[in-house]
């Protein structure tokens, strides 16, 4: 959250994001939701936001909401991350896309090899 306009101090705002997760790990699906919602429209740039935004949508039982967050900026641009792939994945699988769904987890494989090849974490 470093590029983004001082709107909150970047330890407020993962402070949030951890209190979003925690949030989610609890169960509060749409706590965690308005959270997130909350933290994109702060920081609409960033990815990490909307990812968050992405999974609570999943969890919350909304795939579709899920699918719509992941098709617009900034994770259209950012569809080659391993998390935005799974997120896409599980979402069609809950949508019974079933192929869709397969054709997702495929390229969040292909994706998480060639990332680990370039760090070369092979863990």
């Amino acid at each position: 959250m470093a590029d983004a306009p001082v709107l909150l101090e970047n330890e407020q705002a993962l402070s949030l994001r951890a209190l979003g997760f925690l949030y989610l790990r609890l169960g509060a699906h749409e706590r965690a939701s308005r959270l997130f919602q909350t933290l994109t429209v702060l920081y609409p740039d960033n990815v990490e936001c909307a990812q968050s935004l992405a999974a609570a949508e999943l969890e919350a039982g909304r795939p579709e909401a899920a699918l719509r967050r992941l098709d617009q900026a900034p994770l259209d641009k950012s569809d080659d991350t391993p998390l935005c792939c799974l997120l896409r994945a599980r979402a069609l699988w809950r949508l019974q896309r079933t192929e869709a769904a397969f054709t997702a987890m495929e390229r969040f494989l292909e994706v998480r090899q060639a990332q680990e090849k370039a760090t070369g974490d092979g863990t």
